[in-house]
């Protein structure tokens, strides 16, 4: 009963005090407490102003400025570039398409630190002082450091700072360190078109004919091959171009014309490829399956053909004592990195010995 008699007390007696407030306001007349509810009224208004400025920023804040595939965060990108380092991870080099028109080649990652990054660029003989300053475009792939499995693309923009011969044929670059890395979705496979001296034998075998009259696990089985190229002994076709995720073969005119063969578009083929290291020391020999993608001309054509291929399937020699070969799926991201290897390594040694002007 207490509480109840009071509340119209203390209503009343705060009436009585905002009016004799807003009076003094009115009136001019400057006291402490018309001070305070001034104060106190201001300060209210411009701590909602902010409320609400800052509220209605956010979601605009929290909206990605940026693509999801792009990479900006500093620890990040130096933990990759560091990885790079460390994997001495190949990098495809090419100056930014808006400066015109510009061959491509290939270095290793050599150093990093926070203003630049060094590349060892071993495929380049001479270099014009008038690169300095220009834009490049790079491309490499990294295992990740957290997913040691996976291999991952990667590309940035950077400028040239400068650059020095470390050695007679080798020049290391310094370009600026990016400020963004930007993932893509497909790995890059350096095409090489590879001298006839690379390639002692490359030969060709439809997969209907091994799975209906042999085993695709016993190449011994496979019989003579459809198309061939061996040195002395036969000459089909003609090897343009390989990857590491596939390759462009020509077949002789001779060969359409003698061999009753129907080539369609995803036609398979079991491949037998033996090739000479980039120095000439020994040779590989490696088992595909490949896939038809495209045919440059009329796949009927019995003058003038060319086929694009993809890898589909590599087989692996299994652990001794065991013989024979496990086939894998190849996945086209990746591709076959000991084909991708041998291309790069071969590119290298080729323009090692060209140089580029």
């Amino acid at each position: 009963m207490v509480d109840l008699q009071m509340t119209p007390n203390f209503l009343a007696s705060f009436n009585d005090f905002f009016t004799r407030m807003f009076e003094d306001i009115l009136a001019g007349r400057v006291t402490l407490e018309s001070v305070i509810l001034v104060v106190a009224f201001f300060g209210c208004f411009a701590l909602l102003t902010t409320f609400a400025f800052v509220f209605q920023k956010k979601p605009v804040e929290l909206m990605r400025d940026h693509p999801m595939t792009w990479i900006t965060d500093y620890r990040r990108i130096m933990e990759l570039l560091d990885a790079a380092v460390v994997q001495r991870s190949k990098i495809r080099v090419s100056f930014h398409r808006d400066l015109g028109a510009a061959r491509s080649t290939d270095g290793t990652f050599i150093e990093v630190n926070k203003n630049q990054v060094v590349l060892e660029m071993s495929s380049i003989k001479a270099i014009n002082p008038a690169w300095v300053g220009r834009t490049l475009q790079l491309h490499f792939r990294l295992r990740l450091p957290e997913q040691p499995k996976i291999q991952t693309n990667f590309g940035f923009v950077s400028d040239i700072l400068s650059y020095q011969h470390v050695e007679e044929d080798i020049i290391h670059l310094n370009v600026s360190r990016p400020l963004r890395l930007e993932l893509n979705q497909n790995r890059l496979h350096l095409r090489v078109e590879p001298p006839e001296k690379y390639i002692k034998s490359f030969c060709l075998w439809p997969e209907e004919t091994v799975r209906r009259n042999a085993d695709p696990k016993e190449p011994d089985t496979w019989g003579a091959p459809l198309y061939c190229l061996d040195s002395g002994v036969s000459r089909d076709i003609r090897l343009e171009n390989i990857s590491g995720g596939g390759l462009r073969l020509e077949i002789l005119p001779e060969a359409l014309r003698t061999k009753a063969h129907k080539i369609t578009l995803n036609q398979q083929y079991f491949c037998r490829l033996t090739l000479a290291s980039p120095d000439l020391t020994d040779f590989t020999t490696h088992y595909v399956l490949t896939r038809v993608l495209k045919c440059y001309d009329d796949c009927d054509s019995r003058i003038d053909l060319s086929l694009g291929m993809n890898f589909a399937g590599v087989g692996v020699p299994y652990e001794p004592p065991l013989t024979g070969l496990q086939w894998r799926t190849v996945n086209r991201d990746f591709g076959i990195s000991e084909l991708d290897d041998w291309a790069y390594e071969l590119h290298l040694e080729l323009y090692r010995n060209k140089g580029i002007v």
